[in-house]
């Protein structure tokens, strides 16, 4: 083998943290970054839910990657197979071998339908939709837009998960659906939640919870689903274990780490296979050169784009500072949960790692479900997605 190239940065992960990250190192004056990705294809995922709600289009979901490669940025269009965190080397899928002064760490999570039996057959056959796979979303706005009455169930669990909240969304926008349609009143809809609250902070969970009995959706807490079979959904909750009919089950899907993490000996005890993290200064603990942004990384409830956006910033200031042999800035934990709770209304909470309700906007209640929150979150964040965040500009 050749001798491997040595980046100054060396980026594994090209979505919204790895791709993100690239720019902003290069707007920050490293002069060699590189990023390693085998997809062809970039996706929005927040607008994800609208599309598979039918509030957006599929043609504004999907960009080519190589449309959103920073200048100067050198890509290496394979996966990442393993690390030597000692020696910062990354083998990859092609063979090559790729390695960095300095490694960020943003490969992200991925969906494991292995830890959910029977949900794969229930999406093949229509049982179940999700709106967190680009693949199901025009089945699933069909399957909302066809069901007229009945019973469905809705699912909401706890960690890992990428984006918590916005699980919250297919419910609510099918719920205003159903309501503008008039079938509404004939469809028994279930909240079926893993966690004891529905959010743990309780400003947020209070606006939760109004538009739930608005909907008169029952809530069952401590419950998860354990397997689908047809329209046979089994539940385990406080009183146990049943079986229930449902017509329409939406499924928050079961994330997992990426293998890489594992076999490279950079999981956390007790994670699941997750990056070990300092969650403040975003650095492993191990492995000072190596920095962890994102879903990949064991930080608790902070897996969402406003979350991954102040990691980012927060990385690359790092890099710098510790090859200053500076003090590291902090990460407080920010994330932010936004829930629509109608077709056009939405609640933009925003919290830390302590729960305390942050505010970003100029306004007196962000949490407050509004029409405004929506045309931010709907129209108004993909164009700073696409124009800024990715461009390393924000």
């Amino acid at each position: 083998m050749s001798t491997a190239h040595v980046h100054d940065v060396l980026v594994i992960g090209g979505g919204n943290g790895g791709i993100s990250a690239a720019a902003r190192l290069r707007r920050r004056g490293c002069l060699d970054v590189g990023l390693i990705e085998p997809s062809d294809r970039h996706v929005y995922k927040p607008l994800q839910h609208y599309v598979g709600t039918g509030l957006a289009s599929p043609d504004e979901l999907v960009r080519p990657q190589s449309s959103l490669i920073p200048d100067g940025v050198v890509w290496h269009r394979t996966a990442a197979v393993a690390i030597d965190p000692v020696r910062r080397s990354v083998r990859c899928a092609d063979g090559s071998e790729v390695r960095g002064r300095d490694i960020v760490l943003a490969p992200g999570a991925r969906i494991d339908w292995s830890r959910l039996p029977g949900a794969e057959q229930a999406l093949a056959d229509g049982t179940a939709i999700t709106t967190f796979v680009d693949a199901e979303l025009e089945r699933s706005r069909t399957r909302i837009d066809a069901m007229a009455g009945g019973t469905a169930i809705f699912q909401v669990h706890a960690q890992p998960a990428s984006g918590l909240e916005t699980a919250f969304k297919p419910l609510f926008i099918a719920c205003d659906t159903w309501r503008a349609a008039g079938t509404l009143d004939r469809i028994r809809v279930t909240l079926v939640h893993e966690a004891a609250r529905l959010h743990p902070v309780a400003a947020i969970e209070q606006e939760i919870r109004r538009h739930l009995d608005d909907y008169g959706v029952e809530v069952r807490l401590g419950t998860r689903i354990t397997s689908i079979d047809g329209d046979a959904v089994t539940l385990r909750g406080p009183a146990g274990e049943a079986v229930e009919q449902a017509d329409l089950v939406g499924l928050h899907p079961p994330y997992a780490a990426p293998r890489l993490i594992a076999d490279s000996g950079l999981d956390g005890e007790g994670t699941g296979g997750f990056a070990a993290v300092d969650p403040e200064t975003l650095r492993h603990p191990q492995h000072p050169r190596i920095w962890v942004v994102g879903d990949a990384g064991d930080l608790g409830d902070a897996r969402t784009g406003g979350a991954l956006r102040q990691q980012v910033k927060l990385v690359v200031e790092n890099i710098r500072l510790a090859r200053a042999g500076q003090p590291l800035e902090r990460y407080d934990g920010y994330t932010v949960a936004p829930i629509a709770t109608a077709r056009r209304s939405l609640s933009f909470g925003e919290y830390d790692r302590s729960l305390q309700v942050r505010r970003s906007l100029p306004v007196p209640d962000e949490i407050r479900s509004s029409p405004l929150w929506h045309v931010l979150d709907r129209f108004g964040l993909p164009q700073v997605y696409w124009h800024r965040i990715l461009k390393g500009r924000l």
